[in-house]
């Protein structure tokens, strides 16, 4: 890399300049996409399809092409020519807590979703000087930063749109999308800096699928003994994510699962650890709940009493609520039982 990251900030401004004047003109397709999708109002911007559309653009501008693969946004083909690496595509800003923008994230054209030989259908920016993606946040910028720090609850999301649709569930959220990587360290520590107890107000919505649920399992990982027995996880069902029940006209229901409904964190870590197990055998339970003992020993009795009730009510068909307790003291005191 030989292109600063305020080199980069300026060039990522000059391609918004450019994608936002595109989103306004005639035969553009983001508005029409996100008014269907129950987004309407959001500020995005349209890449043209095309091979070299912005790149021409930004030389014009005195910027080279250097500089535009640098930032992410340019690719070189084989023959060394150098073309748009966002191509028809809706794109939003990834901006940081000073507002700046620092890489982006893009949807490809919806009406390609049935080809299979279609692009990828989301496109982030790759890391560069001012774009690293295990702290930075879609969402997080200085609005943001300031309601957190003002008590807003931080909401977890996988993508943008989904960070778009929490934002219709009440100005109490703080919607933050990961965009295509897993939450880190990083990420919290953001949060953290911005507010200390931040983490400890965090709802956690991904997607309600395999890789959803998996993450809630990285991020118990992630919190301090205090943070876990606050941390929130989103009732949603099986399948969904913020961004279709707003597109179902159910900003209600969104609402409902990310506030009142929100369960402990460590109720929904159970549920993804107890999916490896068979609970229909007294053995399959009894396996579970020792991985899950020794996980949580040394957790605060917060979190031990969480999961003492969420255990005793899952494997109530096999394993008695003596059982359960015992598993879980033996396991925080470090004595060994038979079962």
């Amino acid at each position: 890399m030989t292109t600063t990251a305020e080199r980069i900030i300026a060039v990522n401004a000059a391609a918004w300049d450019y994608w936002r004047w595109h989103a306004t003109q005639p035969g553009e397709w983001v508005t029409g996409y996100l008014a269907s999708r129950g987004l309407r109002g959001t500020v995005a911007g349209q890449a043209p399809a095309g091979w070299a559309r912005l790149v021409p653009t930004l030389r014009r501008r005195g910027f080279t092409d250097t500089e535009l693969l640098d930032a992410g946004l340019a690719l070189e083909a084989k023959n060394g020519g150098v073309g748009d690496a966002f191509r028809d595509r809706l794109v939003l800003p990834i901006r940081d807590t000073s507002d700046r923008i620092i890489g982006f994230t893009a949807r490809r054209n919806p009406t390609t979703d049935d080809d299979p030989d279609a692009p990828p259908k989301y496109l982030n920016t790759t890391s560069t000087p001012a774009y690293d993606k295990s702290r930075a946040l879609y969402g997080l910028d200085a609005d943001a930063a300031a309601r957190i720090a003002r008590g807003g609850i931080p909401v977890l999301v996988e993508g943008a749109l989904d960070a778009e649709a929490v934002r219709r569930a009440g100005n109490d959220l703080v919607p933050l999308g990961l965009c295509g990587t897993a939450v880190t360290a990083g990420h919290l520590q953001q949060l953290r800096d911005i507010d200390p107890d931040a983490v400890g107000r965090l709802i956690n919505a991904t997607d309600a699928d395999t890789a959803g649920q998996g993450a809630i399992c990285r991020l118990w990982n992630l919190l301090t003994t205090d943070e876990a027995a606050t941390v929130r996880a989103a009732a949603l069902e099986p399948g969904t994510d913020p961004a279709d029940l707003v597109k179902a006209g159910q900003r209600t229901q969104l609402r409902r699962a990310l506030v009142p409904e929100a369960r402990p964190i460590i109720q929904a870590a159970i549920d993804v650890t107890l999916t490896g197990y068979d609970l229909e055998h007294v053995e399959g339970a009894l396996a579970g709940l020792r991985h899950i003992a020794k996980a949580i020993r040394d957790a605060s009795p917060a979190v031990l009493a969480q999961a003492t009730g969420h255990l005793t009510k899952r494997l109530a068909d096999t394993t008695d609520h003596d059982v359960v307790v015992n598993e879980i003291v033996a396991a925080a005191t470090g004595i060994t039982r038979e079962g």
